[in-house]
């Protein structure tokens, strides 16, 4: 996210051309109770309080420009910027909307209503808006960026990376442009994982990405065992033999079947690969540029948590907090980190504040209730989950965790509604396909039942059979955000 100081700054700079348009605007015939000197002295008072930080009375003065001026699209763009910057998001958003009604092509009420649908996590809309405002001023590298970030949020990272490759160009020293670069570039990679996995579970190429990643760990010991199986089934694949001798082991003789869609198994592996690239790539100019920002922290933080070291993440999130305490995501990654060793009541404190920092993310309301339903705090984390729907694109775990909490309060019917839309997304998840076979089992579903536990051997099935691959896929994509003892009982019969 931009620092509120950076954004100020661009605010003025949006908003220095305005003054001369009132003046003009004064110059028609005015109501009688309003004089030149009014409006110019209202203006000024408005402006002085900005510089000062006086958000507050920069809306009551707009506010008194917009009653002289109702047809002005200037003081509706200048009335919701202020409102933006007060965190009175609902106005301010309707301020530009009225701007815009009276003229379309202004950049500065597309920006910010773009960012204030940012703000309300309507990332759809905003890149709508936002969109309008490169169309209007393409210089403006601040809308490049913002633009990017909201295509991230509705998982279009070819997009994303676009706009910020173009936001780097005009700063190339922007701590905020690496950083949102190279997590589009990491949510690329995690798609072309996706699609490897649902393309060919069990095939080498697969086998091969989950013992690169147990190597990157420092496990040698299960990379080599994954290594191994990789090369029974692509023993044509000569960089395999080579990283099994390099870790000690010898490259087995017998052979699986080649798979028949090894050829594109092999472009989604390449594209996986560079995209690893480009990510560290980017991560590291962000090093590069300042190795003690917050960033850099972020970054060596993110890295220790998929790493399992927890403790180490907690620490580098902490100092993240030091230098950017208001930076959005880190609270919750912290909350995460610390319900991983046990710390819960830390934790929920944590996601609590996440969510005065992000009021409208459904995502921040999700996260809490699910350390307070590790806590055993399950009507708080009812109130929450139910929150977390009332808003923007909740995440697809919400439905989960409603699904769990409803099995345990024996409302069978509630539970199989919420994991069968969990299930119409998560489709390769066996843990909920076994929570929904126990709903349907205890509301009397025969069908229900026997369908379910069928997905589940399925899915189950598969998960073994790439040695735990798709669980790390799945905690990437969300879905180890259910705590760990939904699994306890998972190979008994429901």
């Amino acid at each position: 996210m931009v620092q509120l100081t950076a954004a100020l700054n661009n605010a003025k700079k949006l908003k220095a051309g305005f003054g001369a348009l009132l003046l003009v605007a004064s110059a028609m015939r005015l109501p009688g109770q309003a004089t030149s000197d009014d409006l110019a002295e209202c203006q000024q008072t408005a402006q002085r309080a900005e510089e000062h930080g006086d958000f507050g009375t920069a809306v009551q003065e707009y506010e008194q420009l917009a009653k002289w001026l109702p047809r002005s699209p200037e003081v509706q763009s200048n009335l919701g910027v202020a409102l933006y910057f007060h965190d009175d998001y609902g106005n301010a958003a309707e301020a530009f909307r009225r701007s815009l009604a009276l003229k379309e092509n202004l950049y500065t009420p597309h920006l910010f209503l773009g960012l204030t649908l940012a703000k309300l996590s309507q990332p759809a809309a905003a890149a709508t808006e936002l969109k309008k405002a490169v169309a209007i001023n393409g210089a403006d590298p601040m809308a490049h960026m913002w633009l990017g970030y909201e295509y991230t949020d509705i998982s279009q990272f070819e997009a994303a990376i676009a706009q910020f490759k173009i936001a780097a160009q005009e700063k190339p020293d922007d701590l905020d442009i690496w950083y949102a670069l190279g997590q589009s570039y990491l949510g690329l990679g995690n798609e072309e994982t996706a699609r490897l996995v649902r393309l060919a579970p069990d095939s080498g190429r697969v086998w091969q990405l989950a013992g690169e990643q147990f190597e990157t760990q420092g496990n040698s010991g299960k990379a080599l065992e994954l290594y191994i199986g990789a090369f029974k089934r692509r023993p044509d694949l000569d960089d395999l033999r080579a990283r099994i001798i390099a870790l000690g082991g010898k490259p087995p003789a017998e052979k699986h079947e080649v798979s028949a869609t090894r050829a594109r198994e092999d472009q989604i592996y390449a594209r996986i690969k560079k995209d690893e690239t480009l990510t560290r790539n980017a991560f590291e100019r962000v090093a590069l540029i300042d190795p003690d920002s917050s960033r850099a922290h972020q970054v060596l933080a993110n890295s220790y948590a998929a790493a399992g070291r927890f403790d180490d993440a907690i620490r580098e999130y902490q100092m993240v907090l030091q230098r950017a305490p208001e930076l959005p995501g880190i609270h919750v990654a912290l909350c995460d980190a610390l319900s991983r060793i046990g710390q819960l009541q830390e934790a929920i404190k944590e996601c609590e504040a996440e969510i005065a920092i992000a009021p409208f993310n459904s995502e921040a309301y999700a996260d809490a209730a699910r350390v307070l339903l590790l806590a055993h705090e399950d009507e708080q984390a009812e109130n929450l989950l139910d929150k977390a729907l009332t808003l923007e694109s909740p995440p697809a775990f919400v439905y989960k965790l409603l699904g769990k909490l409803y099995l345990d309060q024996k409302k069978y019917r509630q539970a199989h509604d919420m994991l069968s839309r969990y299930l119409s997304t998560e489709t390769t998840d066996a843990s909920a396909y076994y929570l929904q076979a126990r709903a349907c089992r205890f509301s009397g579903d025969q069908q229900c039942m026997d369908q379910a536990i069928a997905a589940f051997k399925r899915t189950s099935d598969a998960a073994k059979n790439t040695n735990g691959v798709q669980d790390v896929l799945g905690a990437n994509r969300g879905q180890g955000k259910v705590s760990d003892d939904d699994e306890s009982g998972m190979r008994e019969a429901p």
